[in-house]
């Protein structure tokens, strides 16, 4: 995949650069969205225009100057990233304490220092604690940068102190596009792809690697001979717990009956899997979100001594029932 501004940054990115242009820099940015969406990028593109000694017109940095040449080094003295410790899912406090300390935050070698935390929410109460002080009383020309996927999981205390810019997924059509220009994958599988990851561009590199694709369609192609009758329900289902987790099992099924739902509900086949496509009639609408709902419910008690091969043979089995009109 290619460096460079993603399309549909564009516009949060002009908006930006305007504030900059009028002398508005906030102290904090708070960047939201699903993840794949290009946020991590988003902000070190941010901290590469401010730290460029001359930016090009429209607010990207040169790749030229020293600064840039020092950020592409990974040695910038005025760019720090704050991430959970290798083997740990949480920031802690100490990390943070360093990060606030007075001779950290100074500027350095140019006008700004830019300090980004990815992702924000993975920092504890006491961590987010010692980040609010400085919050609250910023200091000239430092930019704190949150990166986060599950805002709601800060503090509203963070959140009220950040000026926030939420990144929306990109309409399928600039996703696909951006795919095909940026990859090796034809329409089709551009298309698959995108739809696996939830419609965040910057997932599917991920999912190419892990083999995903060829993972998806085979479970797929049995999840379709279950409503063909070809297939039965708990063989299919103990096999399929051989080589994957109940929880990875259920989003692959939860995607499929909500591509159905889409489907019956827009009369579209464009928004589904080629291979669903041949049950769109036979299907009940009202039934396919009783199924869903029973997904759900399974997911909520994964943590309560789950039995998953039952689990799972219950929901197979319930849509075989559906596919074959007999619920």
């Amino acid at each position: 995949m290619t460096t460079g501004l993603l399309p549909w940054h564009s516009a949060t990115w002009n908006c930006f650069q305007q504030s900059l242009q009028q002398g508005r820099l906030p102290h904090a940015l708070l960047l939201s969205g699903a993840q794949g969406m290009g946020k991590a990028r988003f902000a070190r593109q941010l901290a590469a225009s401010l730290l460029c000694e001359q930016s090009q017109a429209d607010g990207l940095a040169c790749g030229k100057c020293r600064q840039c040449l020092l950020l592409a080094a990974g040695n910038h003295p005025d760019l720090r990233l704050l991430v959970p410790e290798e083997g740990k899912t949480q920031i802690g406090i100490d990390a943070v304490r360093e990060l606030v300390a007075g001779n950290t935050l100074s500027v350095g070698e140019g006008a700004y220092r830019v300090f980004i935390i990815d992702p924000a929410d993975s920092m504890g109460r006491a961590a987010a604690n010692a980040l609010l002080k400085t919050l609250e009383e910023p200091i000239e020309g430092t930019l704190i940068i949150l990166l986060s996927a599950r805002a709601d999981r800060l503090p509203v205390t963070i959140r009220s102190r950040c000026q926030s810019l939420r990144f929306s997924l990109p309409t399928e059509q600039e996703a696909i596009a951006w795919l095909e220009c940026n990859s090796q994958l034809t329409p089709e599988d551009a298309v698959q792809l995108l739809r696996l990851a939830n419609g965040a561009p910057l997932r599917v590199p991920a999912l190419i690697e892990n083999g995903e694709l060829g993972r998806h369609n085979r479970l797929l192609k049995d999840f379709v001979a279950i409503a063909t009758g070809e297939s039965s329900a708990v063989s299919l289902g103990e096999a399929w717990l051989k080589d994957h987790e109940l929880a990875s099992l259920l989003r692959y099924v939860n995607s499929w009956l909500a591509a159905m739902i889409r489907q019956k509900m827009t009369h579209s086949a464009e928004d589904t899997f080629p291979l669903l496509q041949s049950l769109h009639e036979r299907l009940d609408l009202e039934l396919l979100y009783r199924l869903l709902d029973q997904i759900h419910e399974i997911q909520r008690m994964s943590t309560n001594n789950l039995n998953p091969q039952l689990a799972l043979e219950s929901i197979l089995l319930e849509w075989g029932r559906i596919a074959n009109g007999e619920s």
